[in-house]
This record gives structure tokens, sequence and C-alpha cells, in this order.
């Protein structure tokens, strides 16, 4: 990193604390800046510009790559609807807007239950594990 980028990234910060952000000891596991905790509970790297997940045990972060592989996942099946939609307006055969009308319903379902589970409270692991991303 360069003086330039680094000057960059201690503003950021500088802007983030004065927002209400606070300075932790955590570091972030890709670039070893050290992370804000904002307001909202989230934890975020200004150099990398992204939440870090801060686990405390493997099972923990097993957890936390199940979580947003969902997302990951309910994203892709989101896009798809937009183009089912999309495919949608351009059609009048009858026999493909109900195939697409399908297509849809079972995407909606999918994309229902991924939003269930991700919503779900994780489960309480105890231990100790340096932070993760």
């Amino acid at each position: 990193m360069n003086v330039s980028s680094r000057d960059l990234v201690a503003k950021k910060m500088a802007q983030l604390i004065r927002a209400g952000a606070t300075l932790t000891s955590y570091t972030c596991p890709v670039c070893g800046t050290p992370l804000l905790k904002l307001k909202t509970g989230e934890y975020y790297c200004a150099n990398c510009d992204r939440p870090v997940v801060i686990v405390r045990s493997d099972a923990e972060e097993k957890e936390v790559m199940i979580r947003y592989g969902l997302m990951d996942i309910r994203n892709t099946l989101y896009e798809r609807l937009v183009m089912i939609n999309n495919e949608l307006k351009e059609t009048k055969d009858i026999d493909r807007i109900n195939e697409l009308v399908r297509s849809m319903v079972l995407i909606l379902e999918a994309y229902d239950k991924i939003t269930q589970i991700i919503n779900q409270e994780p489960t309480k692991t105890e231990g100790t594990k340096s932070e993760k991303k």
C-alpha cells in the first residue's frame, strides 16, 4: 500500500469514527488493517471496503460460510426471476407463458425457503478462534 492509499484509508476510517464507528483490536484477515465496528454492529475493513465476519470456532465459521453461500444462491434466483420476467414481457405464446409462470413459482418458493433459512438465528457455539473472513 503506498502513502496516498494509506492516507485515503485513514481518512475513511476517521469519517466512520466520526459517524459513530469504533476502532477494534481485530485486524482484517486479508490486509491486516484494524477493523472498525459500525453502529450496526458489523465489523468493517476500510482498506478492503467490505464487512468482515468475526468467528470464534470452526463450527461458527462453517455456519457463516453456509449463510453466505445461501445468500449467493438467493441472488442467483433473483437474477433468474428478472430474466424470466423479461422474457414473459415479450412472449405471446400461451404455452411458453405457462411454462415461464411455473418456473417463476418454483423459483419464488425456493427463494422464500432460502430466505427463511438465512433469517434463522445461528446456533451458539463455544470456543476460541482467531478471526476469519
